[in-house]
């Protein structure tokens, strides 16, 4: 479940259309026609209203399905090597984005749904009993308030479980599919909820019940998104989640998983990994004003030679680089990040073999296909390592 796109604007444009489609509903409830088989007086208008709120307690709660694609890809980032294939992404990836898009959600849907109502209650049959939030709806703006703030809090829930199930998606699948059902059946109660005691409720009862209730569902979000966030990107740098498909791949290529326990001996590598410092540089890192500058010493590198330039992954002392062997054997920087952005690195498998790739924080990844699945996985280990304590050694 990931957000469609990184704009605002979509927020506002959901909003909308979820009150559009909810209007109709409720005109059509409001003549007496069944929305579901569109039959004329087989359904109480007095029931219109009731029905209609119950309908954003469901798709508030559930709000996160309509964002289930995600191209918030940073747009100051290079563009995709197309020899390294797409890391898989999670299933329910809102968490990647600004704190600020996914915590407006709720008020913005919350605003648009309280404003229809308004127009439900002018042409609305059965107006309600005096005193109740549907019944003082056009008297007062408290019983708006009442439901805004109520559509908010249901947001905030399924956000809460949404990103408890983003938490849990790389290891324990089960306890994914768990906190989605619970999201859809919290949904389906609080369509209940919104159904009966809400609009029945007397205003100054209902306004209490939400001011009380919603501050704490924004600091459950808050505490939970956090959290998620923190426990996916640990996850992904140490343990990264492998289909079967990728993990028959890593058995067969993987020298570890083999019975002659790694490569022969002077057999070529195409990767390799320098696990410190010391270690001497390639030849062609040394090369005057390209990859490494004065005083910068290397810490960790893997070399690839797949690509039609063979590219390498190099950590120093002062920065993260993807670069690039021309033909004459020189660098060339092609992405480089802070060492402060580095948040690990993972081995994986796809069709065209080992995917080694350095994840960083609020930054595109960097991705190098091919090399020796051995060397790949040590690097991978170092590069965490190193983002965690410092060290490229236990």
């Amino acid at each position: 479940m990931k957000f469609r796109t990184h704009k605002m604007s979509t927020n506002v444009v959901y909003g909308v259309g979820l009150a559009g489609f909810t209007t109709i509903v409720f005109f059509l409830m409001n003549a007496g026609i069944d929305p579901r088989a569109h039959r004329v007086g087989d359904f109480d208008p007095a029931g219109a209203g009731i029905v209609g709120i119950g309908l954003y307690g469901l798709y508030h709660t559930i709000a996160i399905i309509f964002f289930n694609e995600d191209d918030s890809s940073d747009k100051d980032a290079p563009a995709p090597d197309h020899h390294v294939p797409r890391a898989p992404d999670s299933y329910t990836g809102f968490i990647r984005q600004a704190w600020y898009k996914v915590f407006s959600v709720g008020p913005i849907w919350a605003f648009f749904s309280a404003a229809s109502i308004f127009i439900w209650h002018s042409f609305a049959k059965s107006t309600g009993t005096p005193g109740t939030i549907w019944g003082d709806y056009s008297a007062s703006p408290l019983p708006a308030l009442v439901i805004f703030f109520a559509c908010w809090l249901a947001v905030n829930l399924g956000f809460t479980l949404s990103a408890v199930a983003e938490a849990f998606n790389r290891d324990h699948p089960a306890v994914f599919i768990i906190m989605l059902v619970t999201m859809f059946l919290l949904g389906i109660g609080l369509t209940f909820v919104f159904m009966f005691p809400i609009p029945e409720m007397s205003t100054g009862s209902g306004l209490s019940l939400v001011t009380i209730t919603l501050p704490l569902s924004l600091l459950a979000l808050f505490g939970t998104r956090l959290w998620a966030v923190v426990r996916v990107a640990r996850c992904d740098a140490a343990h990264p989640h492998l289909s079967p498909r990728q993990q028959r791949r890593r058995e067969r290529f993987d020298p570890r998983h083999q019975d002659n326990g790694g490569p022969r001996a002077g057999a070529v590598q195409q990767g390799s990994a320098v696990p410190h410092a010391t270690a001497a540089p390639p030849t062609d890192l040394l090369q005057q004003g390209e990859v490494l500058q004065p005083g910068e010493a290397l810490l960790l590198q893997f070399r690839s030679d797949l690509t039609p330039e063979p590219q390498m992954l190099i950590a120093t002392n002062r920065r993260v680089v993807r670069a690039s062997v021309n033909g004459q054997g020189r660098s060339v920087v092609l992405d480089q990040a802070q060492p402060g952005q580095l948040m690990g690195g993972s081995c994986t498998f796809d069709a065209g073999g080992v995917v080694t790739t350095a994840h960083f924080r609020g930054r595109a990844e960097m991705r190098l296909l091919g090399g020796d699945p051995a060397q790949s996985q040590r690097f991978a280990e170092a590069l965490t390592r190193l983002a965690r304590t410092g060290r490229t050694t236990p």
